[in-house]
């Protein structure tokens, strides 16, 4: 057999007495709080399906020159673009950075660092209409060469 326990005015301590409409007000929250739970989780679950097959807007990347003696990466959240000088060899390091637009590559900017090895590198902010498509690379570079020992071309988005 089961303990009836009531609680009333001197009761029980930690127990209080509800009266009945409150208890029937909780349960109908509790319901409402379940569905408005199951709404969530199942717009949840379409969002969710929704963005898997989605596209990603943008990426990340990085990329170096053959020998990785010049690297550049790029940020596409802020368009953030960073030329390193990984070698200790005399020379400098470039990052050559192009834009695509009406199917044609053009080139945006060449990124200089002079500055050295042993010096932090060179950051670019740039301001790119989000979407557009990038594409840069890494190569040494001195004022006689110009841009030499290039990386291949990675293509990106801003």
């Amino acid at each position: 057999m089961g303990h009836r326990v009531t609680a009333t005015g001197g009761g029980h301590p930690g127990l209080t007495h509800r009266p009945p409409q409150s208890r029937i007000e909780e349960e109908e929250n509790t319901v409402r709080i379940r569905n408005l739970a199951a709404a969530l989780g199942t717009a949840g679950a379409i969002g969710t399906s929704l963005l898997v097959g989605a596209p990603a807007a943008s990426a990340d990347g990085s990329v170096c020159n053959p020998g990785c003696e010049a690297a550049v990466d790029f940020q596409s959240y802020g368009e953030v673009f960073v030329v390193h000088d990984y070698a200790s060899n005399g020379v400098g390091t470039i990052g050559q950075f192009d834009i695509k637009s009406g199917g044609v590559w053009y080139p945006y900017d060449d990124v200089v660092n002079a500055k050295g090895y042993d010096a932090a590198p060179v950051t670019v902010d740039y301001e790119i209409a989000e979407g557009t498509a990038v594409r840069y690379r890494a190569c040494q570079h001195n004022s006689s060469k110009g841009a030499f020992d290039c990386g291949g071309w990675h293509t990106d988005t801003a």
